[in-house]
């Protein structure tokens, strides 16, 4: 695992010298979101080794636990991380702001490859003006909440359209489409348990069965609630064969039983309906074929997936 790395380096030519040497912080993640390389100026930062291959989740969290790295406002770790990983890596390119605890602000840019490779660059701005600074922050705040389903903290129906939108655009630019696919995913039974239990049980299966999806799918799948308990999920270069194994082995987890997010000891299941894109074909009508194909898992007797 250690020498991922020095694999990185022999691949792209970089002249990591100058890179070792820089201010700037710079990182790679592995497409399972490992830690595989970090110059110095990140590793003092985020007070981390590659050597160890830790995962990006749980460098932020033991950093949180010490009040080091980033400074995150939470006092709810995992359901921060947890929302934070369901838009981690769904977009090709993004840049934002952080705080450090040591008293700098940094300006960060995370590219990420097709095959879920993760490129971390981060630059100091502590000197930018605070007050337009604060502004910006204010506004990212506002921008995340209009993007967020405020029960599960997953991405909610506007921002996987948007996302969505933008992908398809983008990859219908390039020669070859592709193959993708996009499932549409339903609990089981969600009323008869609201309406037994209480919502707030209801409430705590959701946010359960989220929390175990992020935890299974891949850093590049994008995955939100789009409404009551039906889910949205993105399986970029993947074929609907393979899209069909996955959710069924996602299956499997979940009948395992509850995670953290739900200790009664309640179980439940989902069904799904898988559909490939078509390089011409409209979003919304791919998500209506994996709506139909929901529906014949449902009628079939629910807890499958079909494609």
């Amino acid at each position: 695992m250690a020498d991922s790395g020095s694999k990185f380096w022999a691949t792209t030519g970089l002249p990591r010298d100058l890179i070792d040497l820089s201010p700037d912080l710079f990182a790679v993640y592995d497409s399972d979101d490992r830690l595989c390389f970090a110059n110095p100026a990140y590793r003092a930062a985020y007070h981390c080794d590659p050597a160890e291959h830790r995962s990006w989740r749980d460098i932020m969290r033991s950093n949180h636990e010490a009040r080091r790295g980033a400074v995150i406002q939470t006092e709810k770790i995992e359901a921060w991380l947890m929302t934070a990983l369901a838009r981690r890596g769904t977009v090709p390119h993004r840049g934002f702001e952080a705080e450090l605890h040591d008293g700098r602000w940094i300006w960060i840019t995370e590219t990420v490859c097709p095959d879920g490779r993760m490129l971390f660059h981060a630059s100091d701005v502590t000197s930018l003006r605070s007050e337009s600074r604060i502004l910006r922050d204010e506004r990212d705040a506002a921008r995340r909440a209009s993007w967020t389903d405020p029960l599960t903290g997953m991405p909610n129906r506007r921002y996987l359209m948007e996302r969505l939108e933008d992908w398809l655009q983008a990859q219908r630019a390039l020669p070859d489409f592709g193959a993708h696919s996009i499932a549409v995913l339903d609990l089981d039974h969600f009323k008869q348990l609201n309406d037994f239990y209480g919502h707030a049980i209801g409430d705590a299966v959701l946010v359960s069965f989220c929390h175990r999806v992020v935890e299974h799918i891949r850093t590049i799948d994008l995955f939100g609630r789009i409404g009551g308990e039906e889910f949205l999920l993105f399986l970029p270069n993947c074929p609907v064969e393979a899209a069909l194994t996955r959710l069924e082995a996602l299956q499997a987890v979940i009948a395992e039983g509850p995670t953290h997010a739900l200790q009664t000891g309640i179980t439940y299941t989902f069904s799904a309906g898988v559909a490939g894109f078509a390089s011409g074909e409209d979003l919304h009508e791919t998500i209506r074929r994996a709506d139909r194909l929901l529906f014949r898992a449902k009628t079939e007797g629910r807890a499958r997936v079909r494609g």
